[in-house]
């Protein structure tokens, strides 16, 4: 056997490339151990893309957190791992617009507090949902399972009550579920209590103090700095406005400040404010229902969704409540779609439009080339027949 050296202690040129193929070759191996050239293709019956219609017949390629390509004459590439899911419909994962997934209830005692004295009127603005977060917490794998692969997070009631975060559910750690930090400043709109003065008051200092920055430096509070995010439209404002007259009154504060992103958490009676909600285009979230409401005497079941529909409104759905309620949403969905409520605003109502409020729309909310491959493999059309999960993908992998 020749010696890997010459006579001067040289190492031969035939030795020198076979020692470089091989570092090659271990850099090469290491990259497919660590996924980053994993290839996925994943055939559809009928894929929902969102925005592009439905395919049927279709492949999705997936290269390791996303859709590297989709059609119905995507080439599949030697060694891809295939799944047949030709007898499924495929659409994308649920955008969850408002939540409070993980976020602790206030105490009985702060409620008994609450019923006696009216709401907690506080402003909290710089306080960063994100501090509440618990990544470990079951319901995040409850949703995931259930299709939600991005949940925007939201503080509790509090009149101006913080910072929202939204999660990609299923890492162990929070840097790791951590999609948007600061996604939009939460209000819960109070009729009757100090809580108009208290946004007047921040969002006028916002404007002023942001006037003042522009001509000298200044140390500027850190509420006061998201308020000025929200005056010049860098960060929406998430309203709960559950009564015309609080939405109108908000409203009607809100048109001071032009460039201000509003999104408004609605209740069964939103639509008698529609007109104008439509006017400014100002999406709206609703629980997917058909609810009773009292009035007077009489009860009167009302498919507002319905009405919101006809009123030509961007409409995000949420349904409220605990895990156990949530992962039913396309059951609700799908009684939606019975009694009237068209399926396309159904489907882009829990991924495009929450994608869109929540400024996600290029990463995730549909099936395209370059997003996260965030999708749902029903067993067949969910809001056609009785909702079946078959496997939910979250960032090109299998949930377990």
């Amino acid at each position: 056997m020749g010696s890997a050296t010459d006579k001067k202690g040289r190492i031969r040129p035939r030795t020198m490339i076979a020692i470089l193929g091989g570092i090659l070759l271990f850099y090469a191996g290491l990259s497919v151990a660590g996924g980053e050239e994993k290839l996925l293709a994943i055939r559809g019956g009928r894929i929902h893309t969102i925005t592009n219609g439905i395919l049927t017949d279709g492949v999705i390629l997936i290269r390791g957190d996303k859709i590297a390509d989709i059609g119905t004459d995507v080439s599949i590439p030697a060694g891809t791992e295939v799944l047949d899911h030709s007898a499924n419909f495929i659409m994308p994962g649920v955008v969850s617009p408002h939540s409070y997934l993980g976020i602790p209830p206030p105490s009985e005692e702060e409620q008994r507090a609450a019923a006696r004295t009216g709401p907690v009127v506080q402003n909290l603005a710089n306080y960063p949902v994100r501090f509440s977060i618990y990544p470990e917490d079951p319901d995040y794998l409850l949703a995931l399972k259930s299709g939600m692969t991005s949940i925007a997070i939201s503080p509790r009631p509090a009149g101006i009550a913080g910072l929202g975060a939204v999660i990609a559910p299923g890492g162990d750690r929070l840097k790791d579920l951590l999609v948007e930090e600061e996604a939009f400043l939460k209000i819960n709109v109070y009729a009757n209590t100090p809580f108009w003065d208290m946004l007047k008051k921040a969002l006028e200092e916002a404007r002023e103090k942001g006037e003042e920055e522009k001509k000298k430096e200044e140390e500027i509070g850190e509420t006061t700095k998201v308020f000025m995010d929200v005056v010049e439209g860098k960060l929406p404002l998430v309203a709960d406005c559950f009564t015309p007259g609080s939405l109108s009154h908000l409203l009607s504060l809100l048109s001071g400040f032009p460039k201000v992103r509003a999104v408004v958490v609605g209740g069964p009676e939103i639509y008698m404010t529609g007109s104008v909600l439509k006017e400014k285009n100002i999406p709206v979230i609703l629980s997917p229902d058909i609810q009773t409401i009292l009035r007077w005497s009489r009860a009167e079941r009302t498919n507002y969704v319905l009405k919101c529909q006809n009123l030509g409104l961007r409409m995000a759905f949420q349904l409220p409540g605990d895990i156990q309620a949530q992962v039913h949403l396309f059951d609700h969905l799908n009684r939606l779609a019975l009694y009237g409520v068209e399926k396309e605003i159904l489907f882009k109502g829990v991924t495009l439009i929450p994608a869109e409020i929540l400024g996600l729309e290029k990463v995730v909310g549909s099936l395209e080339k370059g997003k996260r491959a965030d999708l749902i493999v029903f067993r067949d059309d969910p809001l056609e027949n009785i909702p079946v999960v078959e496997r939910v993908l979250s960032g090109g992998k299998f949930v377990k």
